[in-house]
């Protein structure tokens, strides 16, 4: 089993260089990246490959894998990443019933069938906000995944607990 840093764990201490350099001392062989490492993809991969890791999944905004999927697709190459996850949804654009959290699953789907014609996987990160009830007592993860349900889920157990559910 290989484990995989999340780099938007680290966001905080920077350089990056740094942090890369101590995460390939401690042994891990591979990351995950987000926006914030995806400045200048050839330099961070310079990087990666001097500490001997990998990056094979990696966050894009539904924005990104929206407009700019060639985009998303030149860092994905340029970084090595295979797996496009989508993390996260502001709280301003969030649905607030049921149809509206099937409307961005089938977002969500559509993207995913991008992704898979240009050779990538795809999945969904969740936060705690997709497991509280909405006022039919329905959770908006269930309607995500059944408004897409052949994408992946990249399940976040401790924002699964905080938002009240039991992983």
């Amino acid at each position: 089993m290989n484990w995989s840093f999340q780099l938007y764990s680290a966001r905080n201490f920077q350089p990056w260089d740094g942090v890369l350099k101590m995460l390939g001392e401690l042994g891990y062989t591979q990351v995950e990246g987000f926006g914030g490492v995806y400045d200048d993809p050839k330099a961070f991969r310079a990087e990666l490959d001097k500490n001997g890791l990998a990056m094979p999944t990696g966050h894009f905004s539904i924005d990104a894998l929206e407009k700019d999927f060639d985009g998303v697709r030149k860092t994905a190459d340029t970084l090595g990443i295979t797996l496009l996850i989508c993390p996260y949804l502001m709280p301003e654009s969030r649905p607030n019933d049921a149809a509206g959290w099937r409307g961005f699953g089938e977002r969500l789907a559509k993207v995913g069938e991008a992704a898979k014609k240009a050779g990538y996987g795809f999945a969904w990160h969740n936060h705690d906000f997709e497991f509280k009830a909405l006022a039919d007592g329905s959770v908006p993860q269930d309607h995500i995944l059944s408004a897409a349900p052949d994408i992946g889920w990249e399940m976040d157990v401790a924002w699964v607990v905080r938002g009240g559910a039991d992983p």
